[in-house]
Order: C-alpha cells, then sequence, then structure tokens
C-alpha cells in the first residue's frame, strides 16, 4: 500500500536533513504550494511538464525511466472498450486527469478524481467506477487490504517515474540530496536511482 502524506513527509524530512519538506495531496494545495517559491519540487513529470517546470532529475527503476500502470476491477480483468467509469488519483484537476486517463486507456471513460490511494479501493468495492486506474507496483498492496478478487489489465502506455525540478539556485543543492535519498525512500517512491 503506499505511503500516507504525513507519514511519507516525516520520512523525507529525516532523509533530507537541514532541507524544509512539504508534501501535499491535492492538486489546488500543489499550485499553493508553488506561489510560494520553492527551491525544488518532486512529483511526476506529467505534473511538471502541465506546469512548464523543466525536469531536473529523473528517476529509474531497473533501467526504466517509466513505469506500467493497470486498469484494476473486481472479479474479472476490465476490457477497455467496456469500461465507462475509471477511479484515479486527481493528478492534474478535473480536465487534465480526464486528459491523462484518456491518453492511458485510449478513451474517455468518467473519472472519479480521489486524492490518495487508499481511496481507490471503496470505489471499486461500491461499485462507483468499473475500474481504477493506478501504477502496478500499487496492486499488490491494494490486494492485501481487500477480500475483492482484484484482477488487472496492464495498460501499453507507461508512466514516467517521479522527477525533480529545481526552480531557484538553492534547488541544486535540494537536488543533490535527492540522489543520495536511502534506498528505502527511493523505494516509497517507485524509484531505484536518480538521474
Amino acid at each position: 500500500m503506499a505511503v500516507k502524506q504525513r507519514a511519507f513527509q516525516g520520512t523525507l524530512q529525516s532523509a533530507l536533513p537541514g532541507i524544509e519538506v512539504t508534501t501535499v495531496g491535492r492538486v489546488g494545495d500543489f499550485d499553493r504550494a508553488l506561489k510560494g517559491r520553492p527551491d525544488a519540487v518532486l512529483t511526476l513529470p506529467v505534473v511538471l511538464n502541465a506546469r512548464g517546470l523543466p525536469v531536473s532529475v529523473r528517476g529509474r527503476f531497473q533501467g526504466s525511466w517509466s513505469e506500467p500502470y493497470v486498469l484494476l476491477a473486481s472479479d474479472v480483468a476490465p476490457e477497455l472498450v467496456n469500461v465507462q467509469r475509471v477511479g484515479a488519483l486527481d493528478l492534474l484537476g478535473r480536465d487534465g486527469t480526464n486528459a491523462f486517463i484518456a491518453g492511458l486507456v485510449g478513451a474517455r471513460p468518467k473519472a472519479e478524481r480521489v486524492t490518495k490511494v487508499e481511496d481507490l479501493l471503496p470505489l471499486l468495492q461500491l461499485q462507483r467506477v468499473d475500474a481504477i486506474l493506478l501504477a502496478e507496483r500499487l496492486v499488490d498492496g491494494l490486494r492485501l487490504a481487500s477480500r475483492l478478487l482484484l484482477t488487472e489489465r496492464i495498460l501499453k502506455t507507461k508512466v514516467e517515474l517521479p522527477a525533480a525540478a529545481s526552480l531557484s539556485a538553492a534547488g541544486a543543492h535540494i537536488l543533490s540530496a535527492l540522489r543520495e535519498l536511502p534506498s528505502d525512500v527511493c523505494g516509497a517512491l517507485g524509484v531505484d536511482e536518480w538521474d
């Protein structure tokens, strides 16, 4: 299962001594944090690109810059043509997240947006969606948290792993520290090295 926001903020803060770390879970909070002129930001490249921020450091896992995403459903693997409602993390606001989903599934299902990974599973349990969209690496955690028989369809299009943008002169120091993060912290981000 994914790490909770506050817990992850504490983990990052401990791993980056001398650097003030703030984590956010909502698109609006991210935009407000940007107005506060942080020295660097760490998020998915799709989020950086949507705000015109340069990718300064990219995460890799086992030599790859991207990871597979899946549609996860109850009982039967979802057929893309039959999925009309999809639950997904709200990465880019309503329109941006809808476009992100469409780019991955090749259709425009109705999106049910949530702010936390753990909020995706109830969407399936309550049958509010036909499937949920998430990184494949998060599936096992949801399986452990559910009594549903969860089945997945791996999507052809992959999503780039987390990246960081330096937004000030002090950002270079932060990116250097990011490259030295312990393996368990990197693992929580889905990466094993930074370039």
